[in-house]
């Protein structure tokens, strides 16, 4: 336990670091760029980090689960990524013009042509990055993605000064890739495995099938609306929706991110144990769902002071949309080890079939969401799609890993109880100091001295699963002094 414990802290704290460099990213983004200029990076993105998902073909899932890991299962991973992201790299460069002409909007040519060349170094970033992650090695793993994001601030900047626009963007990014990929190999270069082979690629691309689709149908529930409003709409209420949509994600991540790269290898080394699965599986959710509510459910109230704090006031059409996805984040979150939890006891397929089930019903509604009421009828469509997010993973997690879904809500209560707390505590300052008239740093201000005292005295008053944690955490620091 103190390997994971001390894992996650690593993961944590880098990706925690990466969060606040990424949050400046975007600052300054929002700042040097305009809505459309942003929206048509975003139309383009959204198309390729569905691709992206396909181009390792779930290697690095298949590394990470197997009990002991060798030469030739090395030398396979890189031959599948190699064949499947190479491919995906060329077909995506050779449909950049009728892309470009499906939507419609100047310049995307370009972003596509410059976006597909990261899969050229796509197999050397996943593959390292799996044997460092089944050794715990997020220490090395962090490194990586810090250089990467400073790097990648840096390169930004300096390509809007140049005038390079939304492009960018694009070589910003291109440029983190190439970090990435150096580091990833000159931490695992102890291992010196290379060249890849394609005997032995059957059972890894069967499992990364229904792992690479899965994550794409989960990645495409945060960029298909950018691709249906770049469609129906126009690149301004692209930028305005995937920002809303972003400080929402952001809001989520700054605990998911943190717990979610631990988390497969942690369920799958309980199941190899012959341990509860279930319930380990409830205990974490328990955890999480103690510290992601209530930042989401405070996010849900403080979105406007929070955007224009961030972005600048020429975004405040995007608070609406972050204040109801804010619940729809809430819903997701209250499975989200559920896909690493059916990867973990081997049943992928049913993952992939509870993925596809609430992503048909996450098209429906978002589609008709758009219709009915533009931007903000996509982000109700949202929380509709999160709610049977939440009822369809629940029976998957009772049929697959024997957790009761009685007994999972009764283990949530106390965490509804925390969120509600927080969202009153957020809700009633926003009376005494009006979000839309105050400066939004006096309102972040307001925020930082309130909040944190709240949800600690909520969690000892209501006697939450995170008390004894703390108070775990507590100890080892008195202990250390």
């Amino acid at each position: 336990m103190q390997s994971i414990r001390k894992a996650i802290a690593y993961s944590s704290a880098g990706r925690y670091l990466r969060l606040v460099i990424g949050l400046a990213t975007s600052i300054v983004t929002a700042r040097m760029l305009s809505p459309e200029e942003i929206g048509t990076f975003a139309i383009a993105s959204s198309v390729v980090m569905i691709m992206a998902e396909f181009r390792i073909l779930g290697a690095n899932a298949y590394i990470v689960r197997l009990p002991t890991v060798g030469v030739e299962e090395i030398r396979s991973a890189y031959g599948l990524t190699i064949l499947v992201s190479w491919g995906m790299g060329a077909v995506l460069a050779a449909a950049a013009w009728p892309l470009g002409n499906f939507f419609d909007t100047e310049g995307l040519v370009g972003v596509f042509l410059l976006l597909s060349v990261s899969f050229i170094f796509a197999p050397y970033i996943s593959i390292p990055d799996a044997l460092m992650t089944r050794k715990y090695k997020f220490r090395e793993i962090t490194a990586i993605n810090i250089t990467s994001a400073i790097v990648q601030l840096a390169a930004v900047v300096l390509f809007i000064k140049m005038g390079l626009s939304f492009y960018s963007l694009a070589l910003s990014q291109l440029c983190g890739v190439l970090i990435k990929c150096s580091l990833g190999l000159f931490f695992t270069r102890e291992i010196k495995v290379y060249a890849p082979r394609l005997v032995g690629i059957k059972s890894i691309a069967r499992l990364g099938i229904f792992v690479s689709v899965g994550h794409v149908i989960r990645k495409a529930q945060t960029t298909f609306p950018d691709m249906l409003i770049g469609k129906l709409g126009n690149p301004a209420q692209v930028g305005l929706f995937s920002r809303g949509l972003g400080f929402t994600v952001f809001s989520s991540s700054l605990v998911l991110s943190g717990i979610l790269p631990v988390a497969l290898p942690y369920l799958s080394s309980v199941n190899n144990k012959g341990q509860d699965v279930g319930s380990a599986y409830r205990h974490a959710m328990q955890l999480i769902t103690g510290v992601s509510w209530p930042i989401l459910a405070v996010a849900s109230v403080a979105s406007l002071p929070a955007i224009r704090l961030m972005f600048g006031d020429q975004w405040d059409q995007a608070a609406p949309v972050a204040s109801v996805a804010a619940f729809w984040a809430m819903f997701r979150a209250a499975h989200v080890l559920a896909p690493n939890a059916l990867i973990a006891v081997g049943k992928e397929g049913s993952m992939l079939t509870k993925e596809v089930i609430v992503f048909v019903a996450f098209l429906l509604v978002t589609t008709f969401g758009y219709i009915a009421n533009g931007i903000i009828g996509v982000a109700y469509a949202f929380v509709c799609s999160g709610a049977i997010d939440f009822l369809i993973s629940s029976w998957f997690v009772r049929s697959k890993i024997g957790l009761n879904f009685l007994t999972y809500c009764m283990a949530m209560a106390r965490s509804v109880v925390l969120a509600v707390i927080c969202w009153g505590a957020a809700k009633l300052l926003s009376f005494f100091v009006p979000f839309d008239q105050v400066p939004p740093f006096v309102i972040f201000l307001y925020m930082c001295a309130l909040m944190p005292v709240v949800w600690l005295g909520s969690i000892f008053m209501i006697g939450h699963p995170l008390k004894k944690q703390i108070m775990i955490v507590f100890r080892h620091v008195l202990a250390r002094n």
